[in-house]
């Protein structure tokens, strides 16, 4: 036999429940509307393409052989993903970072980047479709 007070209860301790959980959803969306979260990859790819960018003579010897451009370089750091395991992030003065990333004309380039505090500095480029490495560069 049921108490007809207890459901009574229960109905409204559940209206009330979710009147606060909803409440609580439109606060949490209202302070982190636009605000999206990061990983760790996509952050530090964004950060040293959004840093001034220098090439080093090696780089730019590496890139006139390659016929890799400017541009190449800008699209693989809007695409790219670091490649932990070929950066040295513990390096010092400056880290470094390869970043593989595929170009609009089917190259597929890993770039190695030293993070020099507000300058992004390309070490290398190199064109992981080659076969062979036919370069000179010092």
């Amino acid at each position: 036999m049921a108490i007809p007070g207890k459901n009574a209860d229960l109905y409204r301790r559940l209206r009330l429940y979710g009147f606060g959980f909803v409440l609580g959803l439109l606060v949490v969306s209202f302070i982190y509307k636009g605000k999206g979260c990061q990983l760790p990859n996509s952050a530090k790819v964004e950060e040293l393409a959004f840093q001034k960018m220098e090439y080093t003579e090696h780089a730019l010897c590496r890139m006139k052989c390659r016929s890799i451009t400017e541009a190449e370089i800008r699209q693989v750091l809007k695409s790219g993903k670091v490649n932990y395991d070929k950066s040295h992030v513990h390096d010092k003065p400056y880290p470094t970072y390869a970043i593989e990333g595929p170009t609009g004309d089917g190259k597929t380039l890993r770039l190695v980047i030293a993070d020099v505090d507000t300058i992004s500095r390309l070490v290398t480029t190199i064109d992981l479709k080659m076969e062979t490495d036919s370069c000179d560069c010092k």
